[in-house]
């Protein structure tokens, strides 16, 4: 033998091929001696491969021991594990590890090799021919879903995977984009044959699935058919019939394993009646029917039409088998990053919430957007925003090259309509606007300064350690780069397609509809400016191209947005935080999305989840509204509505007088604080009463007072309410409920008008009422003052400090101990609001209160009932109870506007 150097992996994979092919094409002479005179012939060509070989073998062993016992059917319908993960030094997992460590720290490495095993490990057993699974994967929009099912991909060809079908989504340049990554990262390449693995690439960069392919390559064990395809209806006719064309016997034991990339677009079905089917998810239907062994993995970020297919439908898509949610990567800016979600009034104005956001006024508005059919009228011009914008792009750009000393692509995303004529008409007011820059940039240093000034320090606390460049060294570094800003459209028709070069970096700003908002990567992106229009959360949230990674640039990255998307995405932070943990409490209970339906947090009067032709088989339902708590954030700060809003307080606190109900006071530890007061013992019908004389937003549904009386009906029996009065420190002057019952006022500063608009709310104010948004009333301790109230006076008692251990931040944990103290008792609190109430100096979110009289916000904490739900939320039910119209509304609006769904010959 010659030297035991170690041998290497790709001869290691090179032996590996030859063996199996030796061993295959002598099919009378298989077992140990066959494969002794086999090994001892590729040992001369590859010394080591011996040794190597028999750690592989009992790699495989172990894998398939882990087979044999895994597909046990668990007693709730689930199933056990049949994959721990790769056991072998080689293979097309290894080596795609390579090429992430050597893009990625070991963290996110880690995080991917994690979860593509514990996907994997759901999926179809490629050894046990018959078995199928239907899954979901949700990751976050930018987050690098294709990095992760590229891993999950490798890992599944490792374990005996033969056939590869990635959906990669709804267009051109977009298939194109993928196929080249996949190529790249997972290194497929027809010539070479590893460890016992041959792919057989079935799509090019600019060739899509053709009718007739070569389905002789799977009479090969050791043959990986891949192929990238667009959703397009004669492209999957075109993969079904591949799968068609194969043997049935040989298709059994090649298992299919279907990618479905932004899996909530044109995938679900758009038809209501149940004897309709839409084209494109007929055709991802008729693949899936042809798969007998095999998994469906529905990848995307905004899932909420995956999770409102009807589970009763066989041949449909719902992820029966298992939804899974990805983590959140280290530096990843997500709708929770630019749109705060925070509800308690002791956080709210101690953080920047919209340090990130502007908010482009309707004038503006009116000026970018086309309006009617008459595209020809449209005369889009620069606004003082969308100037703002530009200048900040730039800017930032400028200031990001000095912190790094290098030149990187630099992106500026401006989306304004889907309309294709649209976007070249403002390309040409943009690309003007740019050229005047660079020509007068003598001229417009001031202008610069001003933005600079502005923005440079709003986000200041995503900074971290870097030193700021000051602003001569920034405007010479604004001086030399202006004159590169090219201005560039991305749409279905357009000819100058989005691209990064290596070794040319970008300074460009993408004007563009559906490409842009779906799945396409803006590389470097610093600004985004927003107006498009959509009332649904799947299409607002992957319109978000701004989410993603800013690393060394976080503080700088910018968005504007049109009037009522701040409002709309802070509700979407908020959806997307309970849908994941939604999901991730399925898995944590071992059940499948088919036993407990996915519910989504609905937004009355506001937002539709997904189209209506993707939740034609939904229904309302409402999840734990016990122990949870309500809050007015908008109060009519008129003197009417103050007045009446007034008397509805002092009515119910002199009713609780009158009857001499337990009065109690908290104890206080300070002089400079006034204690707040409690009155135990209300009723349901003081509730009622009060809520029917006190106006509440019909933005909270369960504050209004025939939404109450309902849930009282079915939850009320043995209940009893704690009336809470909340003090303020008392240096704002105090407020008298009733004779001998005052306390001190609160300060609650609205949002400037900038920051909301009451058009949002799902219904008119009363006439004459002036609303204002204060965006949170209760601070979190509040959640369990009246427990504190009753323990300080002895009338409450708590032997296992649950009042003390509990996280007030944590609505479970507030729950828990409502539960455990005073399961049938709710919580009425009232704050008596300044009407001088002042913003912070700091704060610029904020504006004075300005009100004629105090005003009264009421708070409302639930008693625990026992099965009821919280919020109006949206699951999928067995049988259809919507109808619709708009059936295939994905494919119709590409081809009435971006024009991308008309195949270009085999592009």
């Amino acid at each position: 033998m010659m030297s035991s150097s170690p041998l290497s992996e790709a001869d290691f994979r090179t032996g590996l091929g030859a063996l199996e092919g030796m061993l295959a094409s002598q099919p009378g002479r298989k077992g140990s001696a066959a494969e002794a005179e086999a090994k001892a012939l590729i040992e001369r060509m590859f010394p080591g491969f011996g040794l190597a070989y028999d750690v592989y073998l009992q790699d495989q062993r172990n894998i398939i021991e882990t087979i044999q016992i895994g597909n046990l059917v668990k007693k709730d319908g689930g199933y056990s594990s049949w994959y721990s993960g790769p056991r072998t030094a080689v293979g097309e997992w290894p080596a795609y590890r390579e090429v992430l460590n050597s893009r990625l720290p070991q963290s996110a490495v880690k995080a991917i090799d994690d979860s593509t095993t514990l996907i994997l490990s759901r999926c179809a057993n490629p050894k046990e021919p018959g078995a199928r699974r239907k899954g979901l994967v949700i990751g976050y929009v930018q987050s690098g879903k294709t990095a992760n099912y590229a891993g999950l991909i490798a890992k599944a060809v490792d374990a005996g995977y033969r056939i590869v079908i990635v959906l990669a989504g709804m267009y051109t340049n977009l298939r194109a984009q993928t196929q080249l990554r996949l190529e790249s990262d997972l290194n497929v390449n027809d010539a070479n044959e590893k460890a016992g693995v041959a792919w057989s690439l079935m799509t090019g960069k600019d060739t899509d699935i053709a009718p007739k392919n070569n389905v002789g390559i799977m009479a090969s064990t050791s043959n990986v058919a891949i192929m990238i395809v667009k959703k397009h209806e004669s492209r999957l006719a075109n993969v079904a019939k591949f799968l068609r064309d194969i043997p049935d016997e040989t298709l059994r034991n090649r298992a299919v394993l279907i990618i479905d990339d932004e899996s909530d677009q044109a995938t679900p079905n758009t038809k209501s009646d149940q004897d309709l089917v839409s084209t494109i998810n007929r055709r991802v239907r008729d693949i899936w029917k042809e798969v007998p062994t095999g998994t469906y993995v529905a990848y995307t970020a905004t899932p909420f039409a995956n999770i409102f297919i009807d589970p009763s439908d066989e041949e449909d898509l719902y992820p029966d088998d298992f939804a899974m949610v990805l983590p959140k990567p280290d530096g990843y800016m997500g709708a929770d990053s630019f749109f705060d979600v925070n509800q308690d009034a002791d956080h709210d104005e101690d953080e920047d919430i919209y340090s990130l956001s502007h908010l482009i006024s309707q004038d503006d508005a009116d000026v970018l957007v086309p309006h009617g059919r008459d595209i020809e009228a449209f005369e889009p011009a620069i606004t003082d925003s969308l100037s703002d914008a530009i200048r900040w792009f730039i800017l930032a750009t400028a200031v990001r090259q000095l912190r790094t000393g290098k030149v990187a692509h630099s992106s500026m995303l401006l989306h304004t309509s889907h309309r294709v004529r649209a976007h070249q008409l403002l390309k040409d007011a943009v690309a003007g606007f740019t050229e005047c820059l660079a020509l007068n940039r003598a001229d417009e240093e001031e202008q610069f300064r001003l933005v600079f000034d502005r923005e440079i320090g709003r986000a200041a606390h995503l900074r971290g350690a870097q030193d700021e460049p000051g602003w001569a060294q920034v405007w010479e570094k604004t001086k030399e780069i202006i004159g590169h800003v090219t201005v560039k459209i991305d749409n279905g028709q357009s000819d100058d397609r989005l691209t990064y070069p290596d070794d040319e970096p970008q300074l460009v700003i993408a004007i563009g509809g559906g490409t842009l908002s779906r799945g396409l990567t803006l590389e470097g992106l610093v600004v985004s400016y927003f107006l498009r229009a959509s009332n649904t959360y799947d299409t607002l949230l992957q319109m978000g191209r701004w989410f993603g990674f800013r690393p060394g640039y976080q503080d700088l990255a910018r968005v504007w947005v049109g009037p009522g998307l701040l409002d709309d995405y802070s509700h979407l932070a908020r959806v997307e935080r309970e849908l994941r943990s939604e999901v991730a409490a399925l898995e944590a209970e071992g059940k499948t999305p088919r036993e407990l339906a996915i519910r989504v947090l609905a937004h009355p009067g506001r937002l539709q989840i997904t189209s209506t032709g993707k939740m034609s088989n939904t229904i309302v339902v409402h999840a734990g509204l016990g122990g949870s708590r309500r809050q007015t954030i908008y109060l009519d700060r008129s003197r009417a509505g103050a007045l009446r809003a007034q008397e509805a307080a002092r009515t119910i606190v002199g009713a609780a007088v009158g009857r001499g109900l337990a009065h109690h006071v908290q104890a206080t530890k300070s002089r400079t604080t006034s204690a707040s007061q409690l009155f135990a013992g209300l009723t349901n019908d003081d509730l009622i009463d009060f809520l029917e004389h006190y106006w509440v937003a019909d933005s909270d549904p369960w504050l209004q007072p025939s939404a109450m009386q309902e849930w009282l009906t079915l939850h009320g029996d043995g209940v009893t309410w704690n009336l809470v009065l909340v003090s303020g420190p008392g240096r704002l002057g105090r407020f008298t409920y009733a004779d001998g019952i005052d306390v001190g006022l609160v300060s609650r500063a609205p949002l400037k008008a900038e920051f909301w608009t009451p058009d949002r709310l799902p219904t008119s104010p009363p006439s004459g009422s002036d609303v204002v948004n204060i965006r949170a009333l209760m601070s979190s301790t509040d959640s369990l003052l009246d427990l504190r109230i009753l323990e300080d006076n002895g009338v409450l008692e708590d032997p296992d400090g649950l009042l003390d251990s509990a996280d007030t931040n944590d609505v479970t944990s507030v729950r828990r101990v409502r539960q455990a103290l005073a399961p049938s008792t709710g919580v009425i609190v009232l704050y008596a609001l300044s009407a001088n109430s002042q913003p912070r100096p700091s704060s610029k979110t904020r504006r004075a209160m300005d009100a004629q009289e105090d005003l009264i916000g009421i708070g409302v904490i639930y008693p625990h009932a026992e099965a009821e739900d919280d919020g109006e939320y949206i699951a999928a039910e067995v049988r259809p109870t919507l109808s619709d119209d708009d059936a295939d509304a994905d494919v119709a609006t590409l081809t009435d506007t971006e024009g991308d769904f008309v195949e270009p010959g085999a592009a």
